[in-house]
């Protein structure tokens, strides 16, 4: 795939200094600059180039150039981390830019003439970040891997299961308790007769009773004949 290059943002006027070192690690602070005698001014191009379109490949970069003749003054590469670019701490106009030549680099403080250039500045390097970084996006899957969708296999009211116990002796179980009476209605298992009442009891003490004594009679009959 050929080289693509895209211009993401572009200021027509910017004005560079020269800073002191960093002195808190609180960050950079402008009003320890020279803001009135600027060390350079002239253009801004920011641009995203890559091999192909792939985030993994694309890079970003600020190119400070003459306005008149394009020529190259500064370039400072701006990673998806975040370094290359930072803000000032007391305003919202000026940033410190890591300029790199070679193996060689150096700070440079970077102003705007408006705030709203700034904020555009500031707006087109976090959608960089947002390319070149999509594993921070919630991004759908699919194919082999994708997770697969818990199945329920857990039974519904009225199911049953059949295991197999032997050569043709099946059991079925109701999975819920409530359906057992619709199992018995089916003859899944036998009634049971009600328990005697005390009057049969009765009735079958005196039966019992009264074929004793019959037997007995006959028995003794037989003795004295």
């Amino acid at each position: 795939m050929s080289a693509y290059e895209s211009i993401i943002f572009i200021s027509r006027e910017v004005l560079v200094y020269q800073i002191p070192p960093l002195r808190s690690s609180k960050g950079y602070c402008a009003a320890e600059w020279d803001v009135d005698r600027p060390l350079w001014r002239g253009r801004l191009r920011v641009l995203e180039t890559g091999a192909d379109a792939t985030a993994s490949r694309v890079r970003c970069e600020l190119r400070l150039e003459d306005n008149t003749t394009g020529e190259l003054f500064a370039s400072a590469p701006y990673l998806v981390t975040g370094k290359g670019v930072e803000q000032v701490t007391d305003s919202s106009r000026f940033f410190v830019v890591r300029v790199v030549d070679g193996d060689r680099h150096a700070y440079l403080g970077m102003g705007f003439m408006e705030r709203s250039e700034a904020l555009d500045f500031n707006i087109a390097l976090q959608d960089f970040k947002r390319h070149a970084n999509p594993s921070a996006e919630i991004i759908p899957r699919s194919g082999p891997h994708t997770k697969e969708a818990v199945k329920d296999y857990s039974l519904k009211e009225g199911q049953t299961i059949t295991i197999s116990l032997g050569k043709g002796t099946h059991v079925r179980r109701s999975p819920n308790p409530t359906t057992k009476n619709s199992a018995l209605d089916s003859g899944a298992l036998p009634f049971l007769p009600p328990p005697p009442s005390a009057q049969q009891i009765k009735d079958q003490m005196r039966s019992v009773t009264h074929a004793t004594e019959e037997d007995d009679d006959d028995d003794f009959g037989d003795f004295v004949s």
